[in-house]
């Protein structure tokens, strides 16, 4: 079965259904903190949605992170994040359990194009493997130490695409 690719919009032109139905998955997720996401969202470069018929079952980002959450992820990664150097980060992405299967790429890839060559990391799951995989086929590289994360009982790994 072909998997579209996601629809990239600005949370600007988003609707109120489109960011309260993002801000949804990525809490179904269960690896972000809810305080302050959906302000956070508002913030984003882009939003992805990825979509089976009308029916939503996958969303991505693109966002510029806080200077707090640069360097509780530079430190614990013990990797230097610039801002100048990595000025975005590809995160919030959630398929649908039960559509999981070769959906994060056509998820992603819009998002990367959407970053015009600028550079951008991403923290993964030390156990998602299909999430290293696809960032992989985007063009990160996995660097730095693995960290516990504070959302959940898996670490997490620091993924880095430098700018083009």
């Amino acid at each position: 079965m072909d998997i579209p690719p996601s629809t990239v919009k600005a949370p600007s032109i988003c609707t109120t259904s489109e960011l309260d139905d993002f801000v949804a998955f990525v809490l179904a997720g269960g690896e972000v903190t809810p305080v302050g996401l959906s302000k956070r969202v508002k913030e984003a470069h882009s939003l992805a949605f990825l979509r089976s018929g009308d029916c939503l079952i996958g969303v991505g980002g693109l966002k510029f992170p806080s200077k707090n959450h640069r360097e509780e992820v530079s430190s614990g990664a013990s990797v230097n994040l610039s801002e100048q150097d990595f000025p975005m980060e590809l995160g919030w992405v959630f398929v649908l359990p039960s559509a999981r299967g070769g959906k994060s790429y056509p998820l992603c890839a819009p998002l990367i194009e959407a970053a015009k060559g600028k550079g951008v990391f991403a923290t993964s799951r030390a156990g998602n493997k299909p999430m290293h995989v696809t960032l992989g086929k985007l063009g990160f590289s996995r660097v730095g130490e693995q960290w516990p994360s504070g959302q959940n009982p898996d670490n997490l790994w620091l993924f880095v695409k430098n700018a083009a």
